[in-house]
């Protein structure tokens, strides 16, 4: 009996440290200063205490006092779960500061064999994390294959543990390193179920690295102007995550989809843009990526001699990080210049220096090394050679692109008939992955649309923090949603807010008006969504009640002297079920001829416009003489339209009457 007590105080006290462990490494993560502060009234003594001096140190980026204190703490034997909790520290430490990816594996590799086997949730949580940091040095190293296995591993363990964001974390881990390897199905998915998870969490940095990784696919597909987006987007959401390296990488996909719209002044900005934040930082990583995208730049513009200098600088700062892969890019780089200035004998050293091992190389890396090697081999006059490394590069293409085909292509032999062959077997293969990449397409399109509706749905949750996370900044934005709630068969209704504000911006100044309009657009986040388009403010609403007291409010904020016009439009009667966005740009060419058509009536000051139709779709509202439509369908009576009350269609009846 007494043996079973203490068996039990022992695993009682056992939890209760770990679980004071954790939340003693969140107050340090909090308030790093502060632990140190506390370490001056009291010296540390245990392996506990040298360890939250150096994960104190490690917070503030001390990384030489977080090495000195984590090493004088493994001198004090601790137990098993500190020392893997302070080898993992050291990893990171390695990893992220030196930049020294081998140290950093080695010390996990030490943190993963002390770790008990036990499964209780603190260790549970130690374990993920070390399978996590594993997957970014594997990756890291340019062993995908190693990396993706470890992500997999933490998934699972996360999902046991009904972890969400570490489930969130492994989701964009794995997609992408299916991502960087072409396996865009793959990819796909992964993102796919990551995207809930991060609007749930509220998560902007997953919905931020969500948004590159979607621009990074529309990348490989060919769509840049989408990419661009994307990629923008990404770094919006960064500079307001004050996220330095991610802002570098955003604005370095940026400046490559400008490149090849051929935007070629816009990429040189965002480039050196890119450039000056990673000297600011002195990461190196930041750095080579920067310099990598102007040599491109430079090579764009047939500045061969800028190119190959910028290209030495990122080959020489990747030699000095332990990165095979960075070091293998920035070398095939290199190659592609040296081939264009027709330095044959350096390209072809080079090349065989940045990759010993081909086959280990992640895809993209693998495609360029074979696409580079047989342009050497074609210009050594190599035909048969070039035209075997040419349709590996090719066959490699394919397989990536499609991860569950398994395309065979025969060897090349010298007779005309199998020559034929190989023809017709590449225009299937063509066929094969054009049918994949509109269905690719139209899978990240409707990737697309989830993540904006879901994204409406975090504006919901959100009511509270500052501004709108979803205010559509632009008329075709905003029409795109309306046609996806519209076909949706939601009975919305449009309400438009139209203030004048020209004489209160010559009166009163722009401080003042714009101090005139706060409780005004705090209102509007009631709406599903809205949009100000050129001084008008359009709200989609799901409900007729819901427009007309939301008007009522928004009409109420404003003072007097605005004269706000306002009106709610009933959608589904004015524009029927199948409807396209140019039906939607011609209800703001109604509003303004219901205005019109006030005025010439007499009617001054404020205007609230009502509609009603006696006929589905009374307007034809693609019309080339859209006013002269509108005419037709008030006076005929097919849409009444009133102004404070007063039947402006029954006034244009008696005008007609009297001619």
């Amino acid at each position: 009996m007494r043996f079973a007590f203490c068996f039990f105080l022992l695993l009682f006290t056992a939890g209760t440290y770990a679980a004071d462990l954790t939340q003693l490494l969140e107050q340090t993560k909090a308030n790093p200063q502060g632990q140190l502060d506390a370490q001056q009234t009291q010296a540390a003594r245990t392996a506990t205490d040298y360890f939250l001096l150096a994960y104190s140190h490690y917070v503030l980026k001390n990384k030489e006092a977080a090495l000195e204190f984590s090493n004088k703490a493994l001198t004090l034997e601790p137990d098993t779960e500190l020392a893997a909790r302070i080898l993992l520290m050291q990893a990171l430490t390695y990893g992220v500061f030196y930049r020294d990816t081998a140290l950093a594996v080695e010390k996990l590799k030490l943190a993963q064999a002390i770790l008990p086997e036990e499964k209780s949730p603190v260790l549970l949580a130690l374990r993920m994390d070390i399978l996590e940091s594993f997957s970014q040095a594997y990756n890291q190293q340019g062993n995908t294959e190693l990396a993706m296995k470890a992500a997999a591993q933490s998934l699972a363990l996360a999902t046991q543990a009904a972890d969400k964001q570490r489930q969130l974390d492994s989701m964009i881990m794995l997609g992408r390193l299916h991502l960087q390897n072409n396996h865009l199905t793959k990819a796909y998915q992964h993102f796919k179920s990551a995207l809930p998870l991060a609007i749930e969490l509220a998560d902007q940095q997953a919905i931020a690295s969500i948004n590159m990784r979607l621009g990074m696919a529309y990348q490989k597909l060919g769509q840049h102007e989408l990419a661009l987006q994307h990629f923008e987007e990404a770094g919006r959401l960064y500079q307001q995550l004050d996220s330095l390296s991610s802002q570098v990488n955003a604005l370095i996909n940026i400046g490559d989809s400008q490149l090849v719209l051929k935007q070629i002044d816009k990429a040189k900005v965002t480039y050196n843009n890119a450039l000056k934040l990673a000297m600011d930082s002195q990461d190196p990583h930041m750095l080579i990526s920067a310099y990598v995208s102007l040599s491109e730049l430079a090579l764009e513009q047939n500045d061969l001699d800028q190119s190959e200098q910028l290209l030495i600088k990122a080959h020489q700062l990747a030699s000095q990080v332990s990165a095979q892969s960075i070091k293998s890019e920035t070398a095939l780089f290199l190659v592609n210049v040296f081939i264009k200035k027709q330095n044959y004998s350096a390209a072809t050293q080079l090349l065989a220096e940045a990759a010993p091992q081909p086959d280990k190389l992640a895809g993209y890396l693998q495609h360029k090394h074979l696409a580079l090697s047989a342009e050497l081999a074609a210009l050594e006059q190599q035909w048969q050679q070039a035209y075997q490394l040419e349709k590996s590069a090719n066959q490699l293409e394919i397989a990536q692109l499609n991860d569950d085909s398994k395309l065979q292509l025969d060897s090349l032999q010298s007779s005309l008939e199998l020559q034929m062959q190989q023809e017709k077997q590449q225009q299937v293969q063509q066929a094969r992955q054009q049918q994949l990449r509109q269905w690719l397409l139209i899978s990240l399109a409707l990737l697309a649309i989830t993540f904006f509706c879901l994204l409406l749905l975090l504006n919901k949750q959100k009511k509270n923090s500052s501004g709108t996370l979803v205010q559509q900044p632009q008329w075709r934005s905003f029409t795109e949603l309306m046609l996806h709630h519209h076909r949706a068969k939601t009975q919305g209704q449009l309400l438009v807010i139209i203030p004048a504000q020209t004489n209160a911006l010559l009166s009163k100044g722009i401080q003042q008006v714009s101090a005139d309009f706060v409780q005004f657009r705090t209102l509007l986040d009631q709406a599903l969504f809205w949009v100000e388009q050129d001084q008008e403010f359009w709200l989609y609403c799901a409900s007729e009640q819901k427009a007309h007291d939301l008007q009522h409010q928004l009409l109420q904020s404003l003072a007097p002297d605005y004269q706000a016009h306002s009106a709610v439009l009933p959608l589904h009667s004015l524009l029927s079920e199948r409807i396209c966005e140019q039906d939607l740009d011609a209800l703001r060419e109604l509003v303004w001829y219901s205005l019109f058509l006030a005025q010439k009536q007499g009617l001054q000051g404020a205007m609230e416009f009502h509609y009603q139709c006696n006929q589905s779709r009374p307007c034809a509202w693609q019309a080339e003489n859209l006013r002269q439509d509108l005419f037709n369908a008030i006076s005929l009576g097919l849409l009444e339209v009133q102004a404070n009350g007063i039947s402006l269609t029954d006034k244009l009846k008696q005008q007609l009457a009297q001619i």
